[in-house]
């Protein structure tokens, strides 16, 4: 018995996933390629655990010129001051390293971490933002991204 296949369906429906794409904003596109541009398989992802960012409903005007944020992997922690004109941090304990600042167009910054983890950063990003840390003991942390 001969059975008579109709694909054009199938081919219709193959077509509108494809023109689908199209629909998606491209900023959209482009923070979700750079989720996993920059990852380092051996990296611990570092947590956001404090953000002193203004509560909800705050006007902007109202917000402090420092922000600080805090992340942790582990024992590790990558304190972090963001001004209008610098991202001053420290890793706590504090040890030497390098440190990159990474955007989703990619490498934004970088700079070696000092014996007693002090790093600096002028001007700072704006923006999506995430950190990777490579201590001199070959350690490798990234943050999450975070917006600055």
């Amino acid at each position: 018995m001969l059975v008579d296949h109709d694909d054009d369906p199938l081919l219709a429906a193959l077509g509108a996933a494809l023109r689908s794409r199209q629909a998606v904003p491209d900023r959209f596109v482009e923070l979700g390629k750079a989720a996993f541009t920059f990852r380092d398989t051996v990296a611990s992802l570092a947590a956001l655990t404090q953000d002193s960012t203004a509560p909800a409903g705050t006007r902007a005007a109202e917000r402090a010129a420092l922000r600080s944020l805090t992340f942790v992997a582990g024992d590790t922690a990558i304190e972090v001051e963001v001004t209008p004109t610098a991202l001053v941090g420290q890793v706590v304990p504090p040890r030497a390293g390098h440190i990159e600042v990474l955007t989703p167009t990619g490498p934004f910054a970088e700079t070696d971490v000092d014996d007693v983890g002090w790093f600096s950063i002028q001007p700072p990003p704006t923006g999506p933002t995430r950190l990777h840390l490579r201590t001199a003991d070959g350690t490798a942390i990234s943050t999450e991204w975070t917006t600055l």
